[in-house]
């Protein structure tokens, strides 16, 4: 069986290592010279996003025999409004490198894998088909889902990514969400270590010239004195892709619209992704139906972000006082059945509460 993958991040990473156990060698292509994100950045996973009981590094070796080591667990989660703030402490989840170093996730995965990988190649997933088996795509970007016509965007973003000094516990994210200069997208804080950070800018609807006018709004109105190493300026463009298979193709990862559109959370489902579709591949099986909960989950998070677009800085406020108070930090954060999909019981909960306050 011949089998190739277009891009060596973690959904193709992971599918190429599913292949391998099942005694299928990959052909993997990627566009970049090694494995790993050119620039230095970290990744969480959150217990609330999870939708397994079980630590995110459990649930992989367990379900999957798949065993991948945090940077730091989470324990703080300080969530800023544009005039409230509310901090969360617990087991809250990991931290995660996302680079070209070796404690990497995705180069903790490739050091398991023998497959090829031919880099600096640039293929087209469609092209590839006819003279594979199979084709995995898994190029993180919508550009073959929309050749194919099975593309609905859903979220659209420009991203500022960068790199920071200063005093931070290297433990603990912090949060910003504020219409001003964020629109329905956020900022956000996460460690390397105590003396460097990842400082990223995430706004919604907006063209790349306009990036500057939302990055300079927020340094000032939050006086924020790090010193920045570097940045760098992104696309994020996620939405639904009507099936996860066309003919021999497959689609992966952001590539099939795995990732959620409400905070960009997804390696978990990338990875998933990768595993699962290499079963499917042998086995044969309907990569949609293997793959339902996590389309479902997506689903449900699309609903959430559409419901939080709504919202506006007084709401934003409201919303942040909610999660703070006393009564809804155990029953979220500290509970192991509660996940963030459950927006009906969150949505009732958060309305009571709103209609006190006003």
């Amino acid at each position: 069986m011949k089998v190739a993958i277009v891009g060596a991040g973690l959904s193709g990473l992971s599918c190429a290592l599913e292949l391998e156990k099942l005694g299928i060698m990959p052909e993997i292509f990627e566009m970049g010279n090694s494995i790993g994100d050119s620039l230095d950045y970290t990744i969480i996973s959150m217990k609330i996003y999870n939708q397994f009981n079980e630590t995110s590094t459990k649930y992989l070796k367990k379900q999957y025999g798949l065993k991948i080591k945090p940077t730091e667990s989470l324990k703080r989660i300080t969530m800023h409004g544009p005039n409230s703030t509310t901090t969360v402490k617990g087991r809250l989840g990991y931290i995660f490198e996302k680079n070209k170093r070796e404690a990497s996730i995705e180069n903790q995965i490739y050091k398991k894998l023998k497959s090829n990988i031919h880099f600096d190649s640039y293929v087209d997933p469609i092209d590839l088909s006819t003279h594979f088996d199979y084709v995995v795509c898994a190029t993180g970007n919508s550009l073959t889902a929309e050749k194919l016509n099975i593309f609905t965007r859903t979220f659209y973003a420009q991203m500022r990514i960068a790199t920071i000094l200063g005093d931070f516990n290297s433990h603990a994210m912090e949060l910003w969400f504020n219409k001003e200069y964020a629109k329905n997208g956020y900022i956000y804080i996460l460690p390397h270590n105590g003396s460097k950070a990842i400082l990223a800018l995430i706004v919604d609807n907006i063209s790349q010239s306009e990036l500057d006018y939302y990055w300079k709004n927020f340094l000032s109105k939050e006086n924020l004195q790090y010193k920045i190493l570097s940045t760098r300026d992104y696309e994020f463009n996620t939405g639904i892709v009507e099936t996860l298979q066309r003919n021999n193709i497959f689609l992966i990862g952001n590539s099939g619209g795995l990732v959620d559109n409400f905070l960009g959370f997804g390696f978990i489902s990338a990875i998933e992704s990768g595993i699962l579709t290499a079963k499917a591949i042998y086995n044969n099986l309907d990569i949609n139906e293997l793959l339902s909960n996590q389309i479902n989950n997506i689903a449900n998070m699309r609903k959430l972000r559409g419901a939080i677009d709504k919202f506006s800085n007084k709401d934003l406020d409201r919303l942040i006082k909610f999660l703070g108070l006393p009564i809804i930090k155990p029953l979220i954060y500290n509970n192991p059945c509660f996940k963030i999909n459950n927006i009906t019981s969150i949505g009732k909960l958060y309305n009571n509460f709103s209609k006190n306050r006003k």
